[in-house]
Order: structure tokens, then C-alpha cells, then sequence
């Protein structure tokens, strides 16, 4: 069959996020960048965690991880957002179901399987955009999937991201610039390590890359 990965949705999804930023002079600075490229030449694949409040996040982490194929993992409500929610099922975007136990089973065997086949996954382990700005607890369902799958999670720390486009606004109202910074933390094996020491060391990372009006007011997990 033809694109069996779903390159091409993905290809063109991308397409429209770097337009985004061209557009609204919304790139942000990238840090750590070098240890993307050398993951990608090493051939294997991750599970990228960043933290999330904005909708900004979405072309900002695509942005920092190339041309490459990848997957999201997202809450199934987003089916029902115009354009975004077509987009997500026409490239075969993994979704939870939170409400239901047999379809959260069936996700993370997706999950894995892409992994296993050679694409990346993404995904904002809060399960929704911070609306304080602060670092909230994370869900586990990311980890289990890399846990699982024997494969290493990349964090990313998205800084400022709230400051040219807060959650209750539709597009970007100011540039970018001097604003926004992305952050990619060294990738963290899930080879011997629990996936509570995974998913820790991940948050570890990530709030290291904050700043400290995005960090959590507490440790909780």
C-alpha cells in the first residue's frame, strides 16, 4: 500500500506549521539542536515528551524536530477541532480515549508498533495546555509506550510559547523573537530504568529547561 507510514499528511502538516511561524515571525531559538541531528543519524527512533501551553507548541516541536516522520500522541477529543481534528486522523496520529480502558490498550500497542516500525512519537505529557503556564502533573501513558518498546524519550523544554499566543487566543498576536526558546534535553534510555525512574528523569529534564515562571510551584508528580 501507498505511504503506509502517512508521510505525506505529516509532510504537508509541516508544510502549514512552518508557514505558521514564516508568516507570524513565530520561530523560536532552538537549543540543543546538534543532539537531534546526531539521533537522527544514528537511525533510531525516540519518543519526543515537551511540556504545553500553547497551541504554538504543536509547530514549534515539529519545527525542532526536522523533516522527519512522527506521530502525535493526543487526547481522541481533538478529532472534533475543525481542520486540526481531520488532519490528526488522516495521518494516523495515535489518540487516547481516556474514558476508555480497552481503547487506551489498543493505543499503546499503535504506539509501540510505530516506534517499532521507524517513526517517531510526540507527545505533551500534561494531557492538556497549561493554562497557569506551569509545569502540571504528568500521565504516564507516554512512557509506557517507550517503557515497553525499549526506546529512548527526548525532553523538550518549550519556553514563552504562552507569550505570543496564550491558550484562549487562535493565532499568534506578537513575533516570536527574543520571546521563544525551545530547549532538547540528551536523550533518556527506557533500558534499565522503571517507568515511574523514566518518566521522573524526563520531568527532571524538561523543568531544568524552564523558566521559573513555567516551573511546577511543587514535585508532584
Amino acid at each position: 500500500k501507498l505511504d503506509k507510514r502517512r508521510r505525506l499528511p505529516v509532510f504537508f502538516s509541516h508544510v502549514w506549521g512552518t508557514l505558521l511561524m514564516l508568516f507570524t515571525g513565530c520561530f523560536p531559538k532552538v537549543e540543543g539542536w546538534d543532539a537531534i541531528k546526531e539521533f537522527h543519524k544514528s537511525g533510531r527512533k525516540a519518543m519526543f515528551v515537551a511540556n504545553h501551553n500553547s497551541w504554538m507548541d504543536i509547530p514549534f516541536l515539529g519545527h525542532t524536530i526536522g523533516w522527519h516522520n512522527y506521530k502525535f500522541v493526543a487526547k481522541k477529543e481533538l478529532e472534533k477541532v475543525p481542520i486540526l481534528g481531520k488532519a490528526i486522523k488522516v495521518a494516523k496520529n495515535v489518540l487516547v480515549d481516556r474514558s476508555n480502558r480497552r481503547s487506551q490498550l489498543l493505543t499503546l500497542k499503535q504506539g509501540m508498533k510505530w516506534l517499532d516500525d521507524g517513526v517517531n512519537l510526540c507527545t505533551f505529557p500534561e494531557g492538556t495546555r497549561s493554562r497557569s503556564g506551569r509545569l502540571m502533573p504528568f500521565k504516564n501513558g507516554a512512557f509506557k509506550m517507550a517503557h515497553k518498546a525499549g526506546k529512548p524519550v527526548i525532553p523538550v523544554s518549550i519556553c514563552g510559547a504562552a507569550k505570543v499566543m496564550p491558550s484562549y487566543w487562535l493565532f499568534p498576536f506578537k513575533p516570536a523573537h527574543n520571546v521563544c526558546k525551545v530547549v532538547v534535553h540528551e536523550p533518556i534510555e527506557s533500558e534499565g530504568k522503571t517507568e515511574q525512574e523514566l518518566a521522573d528523569a524526563v520531568r527532571d529534564s524538561i523543568v531544568s529547561g524552564l523558566p521559573e515562571e513555567q516551573r511546577p510551584l511543587t514535585t508532584t508528580q
